[in-house]
């Protein structure tokens, strides 16, 4: 019984949003607030999946939007029964992952700068979503100074399909 429960509790951390995670959403929401939009509500779900693609991405190395995995794409990750829906994905240099304000920053900055991945974070349909990160290799630049990269996965949908 005892055993059952530390199980529960632990398997309900392993999903537990972070601060930093909480900080992007907060400021993908602000975004669209300032573009006339709803906020998005979070949705455990979504970021489940959003997690399980973020740590694919550590794991191997890369930024893909595909998987060579049993779900090889977002939909496959978390088809909700919603019309639409998107991903972002990014990854940012950082050196000190402790800067969550500047490391939030610049991950929606990125998303806002390119064309398809602002058009996701804006698209007036979308009502969920959720957004994980994760930590990946070291790296070191030309005076020496170590980095890591940090992946960012964000999903939200929308229009949720009306039952007939």
């Amino acid at each position: 019984m005892i055993l059952n429960i530390l199980f529960m509790f632990l398997g309900l951390n392993a999903f537990s949003q972070t601060p930093l995670e909480s900080k992007v959403f907060q400021k993908i929401n602000d975004c669209r607030v300032e573009n006339g939009l709803h906020k998005l509500k979070w949705d455990d779900a979504t970021y489940k999946s959003t997690v399980v693609h973020t740590e694919y991405m550590v794991k191997n190395n890369e930024l893909e939007h595909t998987e060579d995995s049993e779900t090889p794409n977002w939909w496959d990750r978390l088809n909700k029964g919603y019309v639409l829906g998107n991903e972002n994905i990014a990854y940012v240099s950082i050196y000190d992952s402790s800067l969550e304000e500047e490391v939030s920053h610049s991950v929606v900055e990125l998303w806002k700068s390119s064309a398809p991945h602002n058009k996701a974070l804006l698209n007036k349909n979308a009502t969920i979503g959720g957004v994980s990160s994760g930590v990946g290799m070291d790296l070191e630049n030309w005076n020496g100074t170590t980095y890591n990269l940090r992946y960012f996965t964000l999903v939200v949908w929308g229009e949720p399909i009306m039952e007939q």
